[in-house]
């Protein structure tokens, strides 16, 4: 049967021609909003009071395997998975095949998610720093400060918002609590020392 309706401004009879639902929910039920995640990873290391610069800790980001890093000498950049051995192992094996001391300490990776867009401008702002490698701060140009700073670019809180903006410096403790807190947070990663590499099991 045909419904038919009377406009209340015009006196028309108003006569239905179809009905399509715009929404797959409920009116009443959150809508879903279907983004592509892509996947950064931060991880913070311990403290090490023989290594300039990390006597507070250390942090670096990895985008797609590859980790930037701002270091006392340069803003470092290379391969993720030989960058968290040297980092949490004994020994490591050198670029030139020699056996070198690693580092030997524990770090936290945060899995953050973020859209594609914003992972393209983390990325292409690392490379800028890289390229620039401006002179080291630690105020306002350390490996923490750093990570913070790309991280804000893509409007993710990464310092504590009770403190006195660039005066004060960020510390990798700092950016582990709030980075912890984040609703971008996916997966929390331990590497303890000795990591073997490959296997979640090691996490």
């Amino acid at each position: 049967m045909t419904q038919t309706l009377t406009s209340p401004t015009t006196g028309k009879t108003l006569v239905r021609a179809g009905v399509r639902a715009t929404t797959l929910t409920r009116f009443d039920e959150a809508k879903p909003i279907p983004v592509q995640r892509e996947f950064i990873e931060v991880v913070v290391f311990d403290s090490r009071l023989l290594s300039r610069g990390s006597q507070w800790g250390h942090a670096a980001i990895e985008i797609d395997g590859t980790v930037y890093s701002r270091a006392p000498i340069l803003f470092f950049k290379g391969g993720y998975r030989k960058y968290l051995i040297g980092n949490t192992r004994r020994w490591r094996t050198k670029p030139d095949g020699t056996i070198g001391k690693g580092v030997y300490r524990d770090a936290v990776g945060l899995l953050m998610w973020v859209s594609l867009r914003e992972k393209a401008l983390i990325r292409d702002e690392l490379e800028r720093r890289v390229a620039v490698n401006a002179k080291y701060s630690l105020f306002d140009n350390s490996c923490s400060s750093n990570v913070a700073d790309v991280l804000e670019l893509a409007g993710i809180m990464a310092r504590d918002p009770r403190a006195f903006g660039e005066l004060t410096p960020v510390m990798p403790a700092e950016l582990l609590g709030v980075l912890k807190k984040s609703n971008r947070l996916v997966e929390t990663r331990n590497y303890k020392k000795g990591w073997e590499g490959g296997a979640s099991a090691n996490w």
